[in-house]
C-alpha cells in the first residue's frame, strides 16, 4: 500500500510538471490540428484524398492518429476542456504510462528493488522530455513496457491471452510514427526467441499484424500513392531499442551498486541519494526552461480570417505566404494551395507583375494570406501591390515588424476557376522542370497551357516544343526557346506605397547578372528574340535621374546602392526616398551643389517616420570650401545662420539623436530644405519616359555578333525596379543555322535581364479558341464532377489539384480517359473533341482505403476478443523465466 500511494504521488508529481510548463498557453506542437480542429482532422483522416491541404494530396500520416490519440483529444474538446489543458492532459498520460509501464515490468520481472524501480520509471518518462521531444513522438517509447509485460508475466497464463493483450498494447501506439513503433516489437521478439518460445513468437506476430491492420494498409497505400511519410525522430526510436533494456539493467544493477557502496563503508542512503538527484536534474529543464511560440489559445484573428475566408462564395484556394507554422490550414475549410518555387521566388524579391496574378490564377488560387506577427513582409507587400493584387480584409493588431501591419491580411487575387480546358492548340511542351512552366507560359503570353515533353510523350505527342534546358542536343525543333534567371535577388530599398524603405539587410544578390547560354538547334530557322529586364542599382541609372537647373548632391557613403538611397535623394522633394549613410562611415557628410551661387540663410532636415536612420544633432557646415562653422540642429530640424552668397555647402554629421529603440543606426535625412534656394529643389517626374534609342536596353551577341536592344520605360519603373520589356531594333528576327549557338544577354543600359525568349517566327498564329474556366464538384473528398462544354477539338481538362495516378475519369459515355499531368504538376486529363458533357473522376485507392481502416477495426475487435475472453490459465505448467 506504501508504494502504491507512491506510485500516485509519482503520477501527480509527472502531471504538475506538466501542467507548471507554461501554464495557461497552448504550445507549439507537431500537429496544431489536434488542437485546433481534432473533430475536422479525424474525419479528414477517414478518407484517404485531403483535397484540402496543399492541392490536394495523399493523406501523410494522418491515418496513425485515429487511435488513440485522435480519440483523445477529440472528446475532450467535445467536453470542451479548454485547449492548453487538453494539451497538457495528453502530455500527463504519456509520462505516467511510461512510468507505471516500467514500474511493473520490474517489478514482474523482479528487477532491484522498490526504490530502484521508482526512480528508473521516473527517469524513463522524464528523460524524452529533457531532449525537447513531443509527447507526440515518444508515445511509442512510453508503450514499450507494456508490449512486453504481457510476455513475461509470471502468473499462469496461456499464449493467446498473453500475445493478445500484447498486440493490444501495440495497436495503442497508433501509426503516427511507424518506424518507432516497429522498433517497440524488437525487444519483445529478442525475449521471446531466447526463451525458446518460437510458437508463442509466431502466434504473437500474428496478433500483431491482425491490430495493425488498421494502419498497415494505409501505410502501403501511402507509400504507393503518395510521398513518403515524415522520417522518424531517431529519440523514440533509440528509446524504443535501448532505452527499455538500460532501464531495466539500471534497475538490476543500481540495487548492486547501493550493496557494493554499504560494503564498503559508505552510508546505504549514498546511491539513492545520486539517483534522486539525478531525476531532480532530468525534471530541472522542463520546469525552468520556458519554451518559445507559446500563446494563451489559438488567436482569435486566426479564427476571424478562417471565418471570413469560408463565408466567401467565390470559388477558389487560399494561399498562406508564410514560411512558419500556423492553424489557418487546421480552421479553414476553404480548400489550402501550396506555395511554390516559383511564387515564392516571386514574392520574395520583391518585385511583381501581372504574371504573379496570372500565375495565380492557372492555379486556382483565389485568396492570398499574409502573416506579419512574426516576420518581415515588405518585400511580399510590394510584390502583391505591383501584381495588382489588393487586401480585402485584415484581422489582429500590428506585428512588431518595421511597418505595424495587421497579424493577418486577406487579399483578392481575382476570379478564378478550380478547373480549365484547354484546347490542344493553346498548349506547348516544356523540355524543362515544373519551376519553368510559369515562365514559359508568361513568355508566351500568359492565354495557354503548358505540359512538360516528358509527360506529354504518349499522350499528347506532336505538341510546340519548348526550350528551357538548352544546354543538350534536341531532336525536335524548338518552337521557341526561353531563357530565364533563376534568383532575381531583392532590391535594398523597399516600398510601401510611395515610400522606399531602405536596409542593407533587405538586399539579396542575384544568382547571375545576365544570361549567357548555349543553344542547340537540329534546323535552321529564323527566330524573334524578346524579354524582360529589371533595373539595376548603379551609375548608369542614376544618370538618368538628375533634373536641369536643380541642387545636386553628393555623399561620403551610402548605405544602399538602390538609386531611392542616393545622396540625391535628400533633395528630390520626394518624401518616399531619403539618403543614408552607410554604418560604418566614421565621418559622414552631405555635399550640395546649386546649379547657381545663391543667398542662403539655413537649412532644414526632414526625417520620415519609418527612416531607420539617426536624425542629425548637431553638424559642421562648409561654405564653398571656407572655414568651418558648428552648428546645432534644434527640435524643428532646423539650422540658422546669417545669409551666405554660397554655391557649395558641405554638411558633416558630428553628432545624431538616437532611435527610439536605441539601436545604433546611420545618420539618414529624408530632405533638406534650402532656405533663401529651396526652389532649386526640384521634384523628378515619375511618368516621364526614359530617353528611347536603340541600344538603352541589354547588350545581345549571337555567336560573338553584336545585336542592340531597345526599352521604353518610365522614371516610376526605374525607381520601383518593376520589370520592362526588351527588343531588338530594327529587324527583330535573327536567322540561325542548325547547331550550336552562343547566346548571350547582358546587363546594360542601366537595366539586367532576367527573362529572354526566341519565337520561332510564325509561331502562335494559330486558332484562337480561348482557355475557358470550368466548375468542379466534390460530392465528397474522392470523387468529383464537371461539366465541360463543348469543343471543336481535342483538349486538355486540367483541375487545379496535384497530379495522382490513382484518378481515374469518364466522360459521359462512360470511355476512360487519358490522365495527363498539365505544367508539371496538375491533374489533367485528354479529352476528344465533342459536344457538353459531364466528366466524373474518382480516386481509387480510396475504396482500397476505406475497406482497409474497416477490416483493421474488425481484426482489432476480434483481437480484443480473445483478450477479454479467452481463458486467462491453462492446464499444466505455468510459464518459467
Amino acid at each position: 500500500m506504501v508504494w502504491r500511494a507512491r506510485l500516485v504521488l509519482g503520477c501527480l508529481a509527472l502531471v504538475a510538471l506538466c501542467f507548471q510548463q507554461a501554464p495557461g498557453k497552448i504550445l507549439a506542437d507537431s500537429r496544431i490540428e489536434l488542437t485546433a480542429a481534432p473533430g475536422r482532422f479525424l474525419s479528414r483522416a477517414l478518407h484517404l484524398w485531403d483535397p484540402h491541404t496543399a492541392f490536394g494530396q495523399v493523406q501523410s500520416d494522418a491515418f496513425g492518429y485515429l487511435l488513440p490519440i485522435g480519440p483523445f483529444h477529440w472528446l475532450l474538446d467535445a467536453l470542451s476542456v479548454p485547449d492548453w489543458i487538453t494539451q497538457r492532459l495528453w502530455w500527463s498520460l504519456v509520462l505516467c504510462v511510461a512510468f507505471l509501464g516500467i514500474w511493473k515490468l520490474c517489478n514482474v520481472l523482479e528487477y532491484g528493488v522498490p526504490w530502484t524501480r521508482f526512480a528508473v520509471a521516473l527517469l524513463y518518462a522524464l528523460v524524452p522530455r529533457v531532449f525537447g521531444e513531443f509527447p507526440i513522438e515518444v508515445w511509442p517509447m512510453a508503450m514499450a513496457p507494456w508490449i512486453l509485460l504481457p510476455l513475461v508475466s509470471p502468473r499462469a497464463r496461456s499464449g493467446w491471452w498473453r500475445a493478445s493483450w500484447s498486440a493490444l498494447a501495440f495497436a495503442l501506439i497508433g501509426g503516427a510514427d511507424p518506424v518507432a513503433g516497429a522498433a517497440t516489437l524488437v525487444v519483445p521478439a529478442i525475449w521471446l526467441v531466447s526463451h525458446a518460445k518460437l510458437k508463442l513468437a509466431l502466434g504473437w506476430l500474428g496478433f500483431v499484424v491482425a491490430a495493425s491492420i488498421w494502419w498497415l494498409v494505409p501505410l502501403a497505400l501511402l507509400l504507393q500513392y503518395g510521398a513518403a511519410p515524415p522520417g522518424p525522430r531517431w529519440l523514440p526510436v533509440i528509446g524504443a531499442l535501448i532505452g527499455l533494456p538500460l532501464a531495466l539493467a539500471a534497475a538490476h544493477y543500481l540495487r548492486r551498486l547501493a550493496n557494493l557502496s554499504v560494503a564498503r563503508g559508505v552510508n546505504r542512503r549514498v546511491v539513492p541519494a545520486v539517483v534522486a538527484c539525478l531525476a531532480v536534474a532530468a525534471a530541472a529543464p522542463v520546469v525552468l526552461l520556458r519554451p518559445d511560440g507559446a500563446s494563451a489559445a489559438i488567436p482569435a484573428h486566426w479564427n476571424a480570417a478562417a471565418a471570413w475566408l469560408d463565408d466567401q462564395s467565390a470559388p477558389g484556394s487560399v494561399l498562406l505566404l508564410s514560411s512558419t507554422t500556423e492553424p489557418l490550414t487546421a480552421l479553414v475549410k476553404r480548400p489550402m494551395a501550396a506555395l511554390t518555387d516559383d511564387v515564392k521566388r516571386r514574392v520574395d524579391s520583391g518585385v511583381g507583375d501581372q504574371t504573379l496574378r496570372q500565375e495565380l490564377e492557372h492555379d486556382g488560387v483565389r485568396y492570398v494570406v499574409v502573416r506579419n506577427d512574426l516576420e518581415e513582409t515588405l518585400a511580399i507587400h510590394e510584390s502583391l501591390a505591383d501584381a495588382g493584387i489588393g487586401r480585402v480584409a485584415y484581422f489582429g493588431p500590428g506585428g512588431q515588424t518595421r511597418i505595424a501591419y495587421p497579424s493577418v491580411e486577406i487579399y483578392d487575387v481575382g476570379a478564378t476557376t478550380p478547373g480549365r480546358l484547354i484546347p490542344r492548340t493553346r498548349l506547348v511542351a516544356v523540355d524543362g522542370t515544373a519551376d519553368d512552366v510559369p515562365t514559359v507560359v508568361t513568355a508566351l503570353g500568359g492565354s495557354g497551357g503548358a505540359v512538360l515533353r516528358s509527360d506529354a510523350a504518349g499522350k499528347l505527342d506532336g505538341l510546340p516544343l519548348i526550350e528551357t534546358d538548352v544546354s543538350k542536343p534536341v531532336d525536335q525543333q524548338p518552337s521557341a526557346v526561353v531563357l530565364r534567371t533563376q534568383q532575381i535577388g531583392r532590391s535594398g530599398c523597399l516600398h510601401v506605397g510611395a515610400r522606399a524603405l531602405c536596409s542593407q539587410e533587405q538586399a539579396a544578390a542575384a544568382a547571375e547578372n545576365g544570361l549567357s547560354r548555349s543553344v542547340q538547334l537540329p534546323q535552321a530557322a529564323s527566330y524573334e528574340l524578346r524579354g524582360t529586364a529589371l533595373p539595376q542599382d548603379g551609375n548608369t541609372l542614376e544618370k538618368l535621374l538628375p533634373v536641369a537647373g536643380a541642387i545636386t548632391a553628393t555623399a561620403s557613403s551610402r548605405e544602399v546602392t538602390a538609386p531611392e538611397g542616393r545622396p540625391g535623394a535628400a533633395v528630390d522633394r520626394d518624401p518616399g526616398t531619403s539618403w543614408l549613410a552607410d554604418p560604418d562611415d566614421p565621418k559622414p557628410s552631405l555635399t550640395l551643389k546649386l546649379p547657381a551661387a545663391k543667398d542662403v540663410q539655413g537649412l532644414r532636415f526632414q526625417s520620415d517616420t519609418y527612416l531607420d536612420g539617426s536624425r542629425p544633432a548637431e553638424v559642421m557646415l562648409h561654405f564653398d570650401g571656407g572655414v568651418p562653422a558648428r552648428a546645432t540642429v534644434d527640435s524643428d530640424g532646423y539650422v540658422r545662420f546669417a545669409a551666405r552668397h554660397v554655391q557649395t555647402i558641405k554638411i558633416d554629421f558630428t553628432a545624431t539623436k538616437p532611435l527610439q529603440d536605441a539601436r545604433r543606426s546611420p545618420v539618414g535625412v529624408t530632405e533638406v530644405a534650402v532656405l533663401g534656394a529651396d526652389e532649386l529643389r526640384k521634384a523628378l517626374d515619375p511618368d516621364r519616359r526614359i530617353p528611347t534609342y536603340c541600344g538603352n536596353g541589354p547588350a545581345v551577341r549571337i555567336d560573338g555578333v553584336q545585336a542592340r536592344t531597345q526599352v521604353t520605360a518610365t522614371m516610376r519603373d526605374l525607381l520601383q525596379r518593376r520589370p520592362v520589356p526588351f527588343s531588338l531594333c530594327g529587324a527583330t528576327s535573327v536567322a540561325l543555322r542548325s547547331g550550336s549557338h552562343r547566346v548571350e544577354v547582358l546587363a546594360g543600359g542601366g537595366l539586367v535581364p532576367i527573362e529572354t525568349t526566341l519565337v520561332k517566327a510564325g509561331f502562335g498564329d494559330v486558332s484562337v479558341t480561348p482557355v475557358q474556366g470550368v466548375d468542379v464538384w466534390r460530392p465528397n473528398p474522392a470523387e468529383l464532377t464537371v461539366e465541360v462544354p463543348d469543343a471543336d477539338q481535342q483538349s486538355v481538362l486540367a483541375v487545379a489539384q496535384n497530379y495522382n495516378e490513382g484518378w481515374e475519369a469518364y466522360d459521359s459515355t462512360g470511355q476512360k480517359l487519358t490522365p495527363i499531368r498539365i505544367g508539371g504538376w496538375q491533374q489533367g486529363w485528354v479529352l476528344p473533341a465533342g459536344p457538353e458533357q459531364v466528366v466524373t473522376a474518382s480516386f481509387m485507392p480510396a475504396r482500397s482505403y476505406r475497406a482497409g481502416l474497416l477490416l483493421g477495426l474488425v481484426a482489432l475487435l476480434a483481437v480484443l476478443a480473445v483478450a477479454v475472453f479467452f481463458p486467462k490459465r491453462r492446464t499444466g505448467r505455468s510459464i518459467r523465466r
